[in-house]
């Protein structure tokens, strides 16, 4: 009687597959949990191998058997591993194999029992991949951290060296018109080296903020139409007074050049590209400023006949503090900024800046931008 109520239990358990197996493998008992893990009702199974339940590369590898020989040499076996429906598709098992023997240590035959683990094992990976997506991200944030800190440590000397030098001529200009050393006649031109020494500092401390709101994603374009020939003459007019044996000339289409964008940044970019040919043309020269338009976009380009680049140092010349290493570029003032936030820049707006350049011959940098229509 208790017997029939044990074999009354297994058939009806719907959560486990439980079955039997004669000594060779052969399916002899079905329960319902079985047919509803594994799909097949037990007209259809009883009397099978059960390496029918096993990937095709597992049943040719001979894998069935040697879990049964496991099982009877150890007692059990047991694993989590890929199984096979009725239909073809597979699902995450974990699987128990026990021999049955008699009071003489016969071997009967084994008990299998069978509990489908594939959501579980879903969510597992699910949990796996966010603590690797959230370990990444520590990693990345610590990272970001370290190089924040070495970007500001960077920046205090930055600041510290480059504004020593218009800070000089600002003090010293202002000595001299203290104690009245410099003409009257001659406050009008000292007043304007003043002014550009001023606007290397603002630019300068203009790189330097704007590089931080990069860091901080916080760089916000403010968007107006207006014509990029006039935010090129504009920024002419405020660099002719440092030009120390260099000359501007200025040509292109007398067609308004319309693009739309934040104007005190495209301002920005082309006084970087003036201020660049200005120091690495030390020999003097002509710098010309073309403007022109080609395929809806409109350009800026500024050329000097100064020190130019080597092939191999181009790739330098946009990245965050990327100097050129040459014995030339040493002594010339610079953040290593400008270019980065000009190629930033430009690309934010649509467009881009390439660079033409050759050593000894000079270097042409191009602003483009989409032009405006409508």
């Amino acid at each position: 009687m208790l017997g029939d109520q044990f074999a009354l239990f297994v058939s009806s358990v719907v959560d486990y597959a439980i079955f039997m197996l004669d000594p060779t493998g052969v399916i002899t008992t079905w329960n319902e949990g079985a047919e509803r893990i594994k799909g097949y009702r037990a007209d259809e199974i009883v009397g099978k191998h059960f390496s029918i339940f096993y990937p095709l590369e597992d049943a040719r590898n001979g894998k069935p058997d040697w879990e049964l020989e496991v099982a009877r040499r150890e007692g059990r076996y047991q694993e989590e591993g890929w199984r096979v429906r009725k239909d073809g598709t597979r699902f995450w098992a974990s699987v128990v194999i026990t021999a049955v023997r008699d009071e003489t240590g016969r071997l009967c035959g084994f008990g299998k029992v069978t509990r489908d683990l594939t959501e579980q094992r879903a969510q597992e990976i699910q949990r796996n991949v966010e603590r690797d997506r959230e370990a990444m991200q520590l990693r990345a944030h610590a990272e970001r951290m370290a190089d924040l800190e070495r970007t500001k440590t960077e920046f205090l000397n930055l600041a510290s060296h480059e504004l020593r030098g218009p800070l000089t001529v600002l003090r010293g200009y202002n000595s001299m018109l203290e104690d009245g050393s410099i003409p009257p006649d001659q406050v009008p031109a000292v007043a304007r080296i003043l002014d550009a020494k001023l606007a290397q500092m603002d630019l300068l401390i203009e790189q330097m903020l704007e590089t931080a709101r990069l860091e901080h994603d916080s760089l916000e374009l403010f968007r107006d139409r207006f014509d990029l020939g006039d935010v090129a003459q504009e920024q002419l007019d405020v660099f002719r007074p440092l030009a120390q044996g260099q000359f501007f000339v200025m040509s292109g289409t007398d067609v308004p050049l319309v693009v739309e964008g934040d104007r005190a940044r495209i301002g920005t970019i082309i006084a970087n590209l003036l201020d660049n040919a200005l120091k690495y043309s030390p020999e003097g020269g002509e710098i010309c400023v073309t403007m022109g338009c080609r395929d809806s976009m409109a350009s800026v380009s500024v050329r000097d006949h100064g020190l130019g680049i080597a092939r191999d140092h181009l790739p330098l010349l946009f990245t965050r503090f990327g100097r050129l290493p040459t014995e030339h570029n040493v002594t010339i003032p610079g953040t290593g900024l400008g270019l980065f936030l000009c190629k930033e820049i430009a690309v934010r707006h649509g467009g881009d800046i390439t660079v033409r350049s050759a050593p000894g011959v000079g270097s042409e940098f191009t602003l483009t931008l989409p032009v405006t229509t409508g």
